[in-house]
């Protein structure tokens, strides 16, 4: 049974645990604590960068969340990563969007409304006001694209929607409001009601 190394604040966590519920595999949770758990000389051998998620399939170790995300889809032979040049393409492109102009910038927002006072840290609103600037510019992207397809990528589920969904996790704890993208509404709460989201349980461990 493969081992995920991880901490479900994380939205590189979940987006492994998220993957791996899709694919419906077995495996082993190893909650990680962010202070205490990733800088250990046990945790250094299996990821050295000491940071998560990491991934133990017997002596085989990986990190890096898009990195083990495809991994389990190629040893899964999972068409949620096809083999399809063009359609493999069009899939790294929807993930490229959504980890760079959305999930970047939203996590900057979330970062300081909710986590960085939570720490006693101030938060930096330039940093927001940018954050909010660039979600309001590539948002709208999204929202069209859903407008003409069932998911992000086209017509089948597929790592791209992963990669999105997990970004736009951080919108309730940024208090960033989807209000205006009926599209990515209607796309995220179909896949929020399925068991491999509710499984993982992201908004019940922010209470």
């Amino acid at each position: 049974m493969i081992k995920i190394y991880g901490n479900k604040m994380s939205n590189n966590t979940n987006k492994v645990l998220y993957t791996a519920g899709l694919l419906e595999i077995e495996y082993e949770f190893q909650h990680m604590d962010f202070q205490k758990d990733l800088k250990t000389p046990e945790f250094l051998k299996i990821n050295p960068v000491g940071k998560i998620p990491a991934l133990v399939d017997g002596s085989f170790t990986l990190f890096e969340s898009g990195a083990i995300s495809r991994y389990l889809c190629d040893k899964h032979k999972s068409s949620l990563y096809p083999k399809d040049i063009q359609k493999r393409a069009l899939v790294d492109q929807w993930i490229d969007f959504s980890n760079i102009h959305i999930g970047i910038n939203m996590s900057k927002v979330a970062w300081n409304r909710a986590w960085a006072p939570k720490m006693g840290l101030p938060a930096d609103e330039r940093s927001i006001k940018d954050g909010e600037k660039f979600l309001s510019q590539f948002l709208p992207i999204v929202d069209k694209q859903l407008s003409k397809n069932k998911y992000i990528s086209g017509h089948d589920l597929t790592l791209a929607d992963v990669s999105l969904l997990v970004a736009l996790d951080y919108a309730e704890p940024g208090k960033v409001d989807l209000g205006g993208y009926k599209n990515v509404i209607k796309w995220r709460e179909a896949l929020q009601k399925e068991e491999f989201y509710t499984s993982v349980g992201f908004h019940a461990s922010l209470k």
